[in-house]
C-alpha cells in the first residue's frame, strides 16, 4: 500500500461517481472494496481510507438517505488565489491540489458560484454539539444493556447489538438516553456524539497555540463538516491540514475561528 495507488483508486472512485446522478453509500462501499483489491491497498476498512477523504475535502456530498453525489462546483476567491472546485476551466493555468481541487493566481468565471470564504462566519451559524446530540430521539432502552465506548467511566457513547447495532448517547446518573439516528440519515451522528462524549468525560477535543496558531484535533471522529471549515481557512495560506499520527494539525487558524470551535466543543479546545 503507498499513497500514490490510494489517489490512484479515490481518482478512480471520483469518476465513476461523477458519471451517475447519485450513488449509495452501500454501492461506493463496494466499489472501495474492489478497489482495495484490485490495487492490493490491503486497507481495513477501504471506504474509509478511499471514498471519506473525498468527503471530508468537499468534492463530494452527502444528499440524503444514504446518497452522495460530486458536490456543486465553485471557486473559492481568496483575493489573491483561487480554488476551483470539481471546476476544470482548460483556458485557466491551474496547479492540482488533490481530486477536484486545483489552485490559480487568476480568476475566470466558469459559470458557476463564486465564493470568498469566512470559516468564522460559517461556523457561527453551527450549534454546539450538546445542542445537537439532545435533538436526537429520545429512548426508553434498558441503559444496563449498553455497551459504552468509555467502559471506565459509562458515560457517553454506547452500542447495543440486538437485531443490528444501534447506538445511544447516554448520561445514566440523569437518566438521559438519546438514539443516534443511522449513518443513512446522519453521517455526522456518530462522529459529533463521540467529541460530546469526550467532554462529558473531561478530555480535550483539541489544542491551539496562540502564538503560532496551530490547530491540533483527534483525527477520529472528527466531524467531516467542521473539517471542511478549517480547510477553508488553511486554504487563505495555500496550505491543507496535514495528519500525522493520530492528530490533524491545522495551520494559520484564526482565535475568532476557534473562538466559535470552542463554543461548538463546549469549550473542550485548551489555548497553549
Amino acid at each position: 500500500m503507498n499513497n500514490v495507488d490510494i489517489e490512484k483508486a479515490q481518482q478512480l472512485l471520483y469518476v465513476w461517481i461523477s458519471k451517475f446522478e447519485n450513488r449509495s453509500l452501500d454501492s461506493i462501499k463496494q466499489k472501495c472494496d474492489y478497489l482495495n483489491e484490485i490495487f492490493h491497498l490491503e486497507l481495513p476498512y477501504p471506504i474509509w481510507g478511499i471514498f471519506w477523504p473525498l468527503v471530508f475535502n468537499g468534492v463530494i456530498d452527502h444528499i440524503g438517505k444514504g446518497y452522495y453525489a460530486l458536490s456543486e462546483p465553485i471557486v473559492l476567491n481568496y483575493g489573491t488565489h483561487f480554488y476551483y472546485i470539481n471546476v476544470f476551466p482548460k483556458e485557466v493555468n491551474r496547479e492540482y491540489v488533490s481530486i477536484g481541487i486545483s489552485l490559480s493566481e487568476t480568476f475566470k468565471e466558469v459559470g458557476c458560484k463564486t465564493m470568498r470564504p469566512s470559516a468564522t462566519a460559517i461556523l457561527k451559524s453551527y450549534p454546539c454539539i450538546k445542542d445537537i446530540v439532545d435533538a436526537f430521539p429520545k429512548s426508553l432502552e434498558d441503559e444496563s444493556k449498553l455497551n459504552y465506548v468509555n467502559c471506565k467511566s459509562k458515560r457517553g457513547l454506547a452500542e447495543l447489538e440486538e437485531g443490528g447495532l444501534t447506538r445511544y448517547f447516554s448520561l445514566p446518573e440523569q437518566l438521559y438516553l438519546r438514539q443516534l439516528p443511522s449513518r443513512e440519515f446522519n453521517p455526522e451522528a456518530y462522529a459529533l456524539s463521540y467529541c460530546l462524549t469526550r467532554v462529558v468525560n473531561q478530555e480535550l477535543n483539541g489544542k491551539y497555540n496562540t502564538s503560532t496558531q496551530r490547530l491540533t484535533m483527534p483525527s477520529f471522529a472528527i466531524p467531516f463538516m467542521v473539517y471542511r471549515v478549517l480547510l477553508l481557512e488553511c486554504m487563505a495560506s495555500k496550505q491543507l491540514p496535514r495528519k500525522q499520527g493520530s492528530d490533524y494539525f491545522f495551520e494559520k487558524i484564526s482565535k475568532g475561528t476557534v473562538k466559535q470551535l470552542n463554543r461548538i466543543f463546549c469549550n473542550s479546545i485548551q489555548y497553549e
